[in-house]
């Protein structure tokens, strides 16, 4: 029997069929579906091929047997390539050749054509002692192969332990998926600069050295203006939330912006400042919450600046390379001597919500940047239709706040291997960015340690190519021919 390959399967997939039978050995669920297409209370009706004159040619539909009867026949005795597949885990290690023989031969007894080999890692189950890629996980593979032939089952794999794929322990972090990450160095010209710029994280390769004019505003913080903080209701520490140090943080009290009772936390300054952005930073610990950021007008009145939803319900890798992002808002320029920023709705996963920084800024910034580079994601497998739909946020209310394109210089070529940069800085000060490419840290899983590694590039084709090839290389060839009796 000809094995379909697994793109086209994928995409013929019309009706989930889900066998649920009992082994023992190297098995689990048995999860499977049939190849159909169209409607599946159609009939499916495989008609000859027929030449000019209307003859037919070739034909490949079974010969109908005594009393024409071909349709009920072929429910009964269903022909080879309609016989559906299914997916087979090999679940955390827990393998033998009996456990194969036994599954295998249940397969063949209700009619399933084919089975994928899934080797998933589940740490609630114990783990048993054939570890995958090993020389006996690998004679396991082969007995599973040679029984298949044996019983008419077809045996596929796919292309990585784990089920959320393509990677493993063949990949390096120049072939894994990267994300684009920045480290910045301000510099006053004129003057001659030669100095090494940050790695901004490890490993890293450079792709682009930019510098821009630092715009106005651009370094403007509530921060800097020494403001007094105070919280209702009161909490330890309350500085913390505005230190410019993301290693420290506050909670907030229990039960407080879970309710009726709303957290608040109040920032004044002795001068009116104007405020243009927010940006409120997350520890580790999940929460979300919906936020209202408010300016106390002289009169003691209220003015709402922006509501915004603060979700950081997520913090696995899995939805965002930078599970910390910070949840940036933008709004028209607005100046006071306090502001508020009011949280409601709260909710966490731990005891108690807790919150890094709070940034209130001067400088123009664009809105949920963090969101729109895909840093975070939606918190769940259900993004709604517009998730990924931003609302137009307003312009700049000065020319002098933002950065014109043609004043963005491209230094890329004046840095050496080292890191070291090397430019006659103009007059003014000067943004320096030094950008490249680094993993995202996502690995194939659910994996065992000795079958997992960093999931490859699947943007690049070459790479794509790399990881098939080697993960081929880990595979023992066997004579599917010879194992057919």
């Amino acid at each position: 029997m000809t094995r379909q390959s697994h793109d086209s399967m994928w995409i013929r997939i019309a009706i989930l069929l889900t066998l649920e039978i009992s082994t023992q050995g190297a098995g689990g669920a048995i999860y499977g579906s049939p190849i159909v297409e169209g409607n599946p209370a159609d009939p499916v009706v495989v008609l000859p091929e027929e030449d000019s004159s209307g003859a037919a040619v070739n034909a490949t539909a079974p010969p109908a047997p005594a009393g024409g009867d071909w349709l009920a026949e072929g429910f009964a005795r269903p022909p080879e390539q309609t016989k559906p597949w299914c997916y087979w885990y090999w679940i955390s290690d827990n393998l033998s050749q009996e456990g194969i023989t036994r599954d295998l031969e249940a397969m063949a007894r209700v009619g399933i054509g084919e089975a994928l080999i899934g080797n998933i890692f589940l740490d609630d189950v114990p783990a048993g002692r054939i570890k995958v890629l090993t020389d006996e996980w690998w004679a396991l593979v082969e007995h599973a192969i040679r029984e298949g032939g044996r019983l008419g089952v077809n045996i596929g794999m796919f292309n990585c332990p784990g089920w959320s794929q393509s990677g493993g322990p063949w990949i390096g972090p120049e072939q894994a998926m990267r994300y684009l990450a920045c480290s910045e160095t301000r510099v006053n010209g004129p003057r001659r600069f030669e100095g090494k710029l940050r790695v901004p994280k490890d490993p890293f390769q450079d792709v682009a050295v930019l510098a821009f004019p630092a715009p106005q505003k651009d370094s403007d913080s509530l921060a800097s203006q020494a403001p007094r903080v105070t919280c209702t209701p009161a909490v330890a520490g309350v500085g913390n939330v505005m230190d410019g140090k993301t290693s420290t943080s506050i909670e907030f009290p229990e039960g407080a912006g879970r309710t009726d009772s709303p957290f608040t936390i109040e920032f004044e300054v002795a001068e009116a400042f104007t405020a243009r952005s927010l940006q409120v930073i997350p520890t580790d610990d999940p929460f979300s919450a919906d936020c209202e950021l408010q300016a106390v007008q002289g009169d003691g009145s209220l003015l709402t600046v922006r509501r915004f939803k603060c979700d950081r319900s997520n913090m696995s890798p899995g939805v965002g390379f930078m599970p910390r992002g910070p949840v940036m808002v933008s709004f028209p320029a607005t100046a006071a001597k306090k502001f508020r920023l009011v949280f409601t709705g709260v909710h966490t996963s731990v005891k108690r919500a807790s919150l890094a920084e709070v940034d209130l800024s001067g400088a123009a910034r664009l809105e949920s940047f963090v969101e729109k580079q895909l840093g975070k994601m939606h918190p769940t497998p259900l993004p709604m239709w517009d998730t990924y739909l931003w609302s137009t946020q307003p312009e700049p209310d000065a020319a002098e706040l933002i950065v014109p394109q043609k004043d963005v210089l491209d230094l890329t070529s004046r840095l050496s291997v080292d890191g070291t940069l090397s430019w006659d800085v103009p007059s003014g000060e000067w943004v320096i960015v030094r950008i490249g490419m680094t993993p995202t840290g996502m690995k194939n899983s659910p994996a065992s340690a000795e079958g997992q590694g960093l999931e490859v590039d699947k943007m690049n084709r070459a790479l794509a190519a790399y990881h098939f090839k080697a993960f081929r290389n880990y595979l023992k060839t066997v004579s599917l021919a010879d194992n057919h009796p």
